[in-house]
């Protein structure tokens, strides 16, 4: 029997009699899924708050409030006569924006100067008091731009002759804007990534002996292959948790990638096949569980943040560029971000080259490490 077949066999048989160990594979990934897609579910924003200041009373400035009240995303909690009002229901957290209705913004457009409608939102969470920010600008510009007509006059009857050109926004990738859809397809992954690496680790390190792995590398006669075998069911088991997740959010929650699925799911593979690669590389360096599982814990813990789809990366110091470009995790996310839009596949095959070269390099340096301390324990 190969050192592949022959590890594998043994690790198997390991999972099946170690209750614990198996559990961190199927039990783990299952509840830390089933609680993330809960807190997730009907992730498209609802009842953002928002209180109006009308100082105008007019018919266009009720227009306006109607229209702000049809959108399903936003909820109008309190119409106030001053600005330190609304201040105040934002510092209560009853709303997220105050919507200010200037004075004279329906009368005759005479003035040299048009009168500004002004939008404050709480900057405190930003992807809420973005979108906010953003409907509400969208909808008092399109109701704005439906009362031109009728604020004009007399003297505006000539631009009825002309039509105003149309402006059409259509969302790629989340029409919806559903965070349900964004985070699911960042913070599954990311869970996934940081339990593999844990999981490796953790198997390869029940065999250091002494603060070293060159007894079982002796004893197994072709480490890198044995360290393949053994780490192959952390590989699949992962994958199959990540193509659950994908279908959960695409058949189960109606969401659907512009691009292919199929590429997501072969990148995910990709992705695990080099974290199985690192943490042997880090057991082979350290020769320690508690500090190869820390490393893990580490790079992989804090590979979504460095990953430029949460926080921004581009402009950022060196040492953060290039520590985002290192984690496969980063790759693996503009691979699969890529296909919500379906870029295409030439693209997509830049990426799984990049993490297919994580793996051969952290996978070979490992190979060779074990090997020379192979030979030098013999």
């Amino acid at each position: 029997m190969s050192a592949f077949r022959r590890a594998l066999a043994e690790e198997l048989a390991h999972l099946w009699r170690d209750r614990f160990d198996l559990a961190l594979l199927t039990l783990v990934p299952l509840i830390c899924l089933v609680v993330m897609g809960g807190m997730l579910s009907r992730g498209s924003p609802r009842g953002l708050g928002v209180v109006i200041v009308d100082q105008d009373r007019s018919v266009a400035s009720r227009s306006i409030v109607r229209a702000i009240g049809a959108v399903d995303a936003l909820t109008i909690v309190d119409d106030v006569s001053s600005l330190s009002e609304g201040f105040s229901a934002i510092r209560r957290e009853r709303a997220i924006a105050v919507v200010v209705l200037p004075s004279g913004l329906g009368g005759a457009r005479t003035a040299a100067t048009p009168r500004t409608i002004e939008i404050f939102y709480q900057t405190a969470f930003l992807s809420t008091g973005a979108l906010t920010s953003a409907l509400l600008q969208a909808t008092i510009t399109a109701d704005l731009a439906r009362q031109v007509p009728t604020n004009a006059g007399v003297g505006g009857i000539a631009l009825l002759r002309v039509p105003l050109p149309g402006v059409q926004v259509t969302l790629l990738g989340n029409p919806s804007a559903s965070l349900e859809w964004y985070l699911g397809l960042l913070i599954g992954p990311a869970i996934l990534h940081l339990l593999i690496a844990v999981t490796c680790a953790a198997s390869l390190g029940r065999e250091v002996v002494d603060g070293s792995m060159a007894p079982w590398a002796v004893r197994v006669g072709a480490p890198a292959m044995a360290a393949a075998g053994r780490l192959l069911p952390h590989v699949v088991i992962g994958t199959l948790w990540l193509c659950l997740w994908l279908l959960w959010l695409t058949l189960g929650q109606g969401f659907a990638f512009t691009g292919a699925i199929g590429l997501v799911a072969i990148g995910g593979l990709l992705l695990f096949v080099a974290t199985a690669a690192i943490s042997t590389l880090l057991i082979a360096l350290t020769g320690e569980v508690a500090t190869s599982l820390s490393a893990s814990v580490i790079y992989a813990g804090s590979a979504l943040a460095y990953s430029g789809a949460s926080l921004p990366i581009t402009g950022g110091i060196a040492v953060a560029r290039i520590w985002s470009a290192i984690l496969p995790l980063t790759h693996f996310v503009t691979l699969e971000m890529h296909q919500t839009i379906g870029v295409d596949t030439v693209i997509w095959a830049k990426q799984a080259a990049i993490l297919m070269l994580s793996a051969l390099v952290a996978g070979g340096g490992a190979a060779l490490l074990l090997r020379r301390r192979a030979r030098n324990s013999a």
